[in-house]
């Protein structure tokens, strides 16, 4: 298979991050053939550059660029690239065995789908692994509450440019992205096996990512129309009742910052997914103390 008839395209940003790459690089050669770039985000760090410059002479296509965030390396990937799916990959995440192919396959078989994900495997910081589900669709009322997409979903090329791709700075990007999605009413498919395995480690845990930041006039300004129809889009929601009845209660108190608010969705929303974080942090904490 060349490379202009390769089905995906993984496009990895790099900063400061090489500790990881390898075990992720290799995660990524044991799908099917697909291309593959990697974006250095203007690292400085001395041993992530000269990884970087040993995988480019060994044929790993590495592009540099000045730091410009992860918005910027991805969307400079996806211009390195040219296949019809972008699969976007943290330098520090691994793709699970299998996973791209299944994602692949999801979207050749929904041509209206724009977006295809599965499950994330956790693990990294404390003993064993867990499992963590992931939406069955894309809900536009519930876009403007909760952002619980994985991180590395599969895209359409098209899909992606026609909204602009990523564009806003770290911990609002991807959900931007999802609310561009569900602004026009486009689909996504859910792979019920897991995809990404999201790797935990000092600075970066998975409580991040299920309460992101939060930047309401944002996302407000920028997807204007998913807040204008709330209420209509309410009616159409298949999100389970508890969370129609309980989250428009908690955007209306007016004392509560909106990180907070965000926690009290999540809770609400998905309380298995929270308390299993919460658990963990637990087991965690008194296994130290021992």
């Amino acid at each position: 298979m060349t490379s202009a008839t390769h089905r995906v395209a993984v496009v990895i940003p790099c900063y400061n991050d090489g500790k990881f790459l390898p075990e992720t690089l290799e995660s990524v050669r044991a799908q099917e053939p697909c291309e593959l770039v990697v974006v250095d985000d203007g690292s400085t760090e001395p041993a992530t550059l000269a990884l970087l410059d040993r995988l480019s002479k060994a044929g790993l296509r590495v592009v540099h660029q000045a730091n410009g965030g992860v918005s910027v390396a991805r969307m400079t990937g996806v211009r390195a690239t040219s296949a019809p799916y972008i699969y976007p990959l943290d330098s520090d995440d691994l793709v699970a065995p299998g996973a791209l192919t299944r994602l692949a396959d999801a979207l050749d078989a929904n041509p209206r789908a724009v977006a295809a994900w599965g499950d994330v495997e956790i693990f990294g910081i404390g003993p064993g692994r867990f499992r963590i589900g992931t939406p069955s669709g894309l809900d536009p009322w519930l876009s403007t509450y909760v952002n619980d997409f994985p991180l590395a979903s599969l895209l359409r090329r098209d899909a992606l440019l026609s909204v602009g791709g990523w564009q806003l700075g770290t911990a609002y990007e991807d959900w931007d992205l999802w609310m561009a999605f569900a602004e026009r009413g486009w689909i996504g498919v859910r792979v019920r096996h897991i995809a990404e395995i999201h790797r935990e480690h000092a600075g970066r845990r998975w409580a991040g990512v299920l309460v992101p930041a939060h930047n309401d006039a944002i996302l407000r300004q920028r997807h204007s129309s998913l807040f204008e129809h709330r209420r209509s889009n309410w009616r159409r929601s298949r999100a389970p009742w508890r969370s129609k009845l309980i989250l428009p209660v908690i955007g209306r108190l007016g004392m509560v910052s909106e990180m907070n608010k965000q926690r009290l969705y999540q809770l609400v929303h998905d309380p298995g997914r929270l308390l299993q974080v919460r658990l963990r942090r637990v087991r965690q904490r008194l296994r130290r103390s021992v």
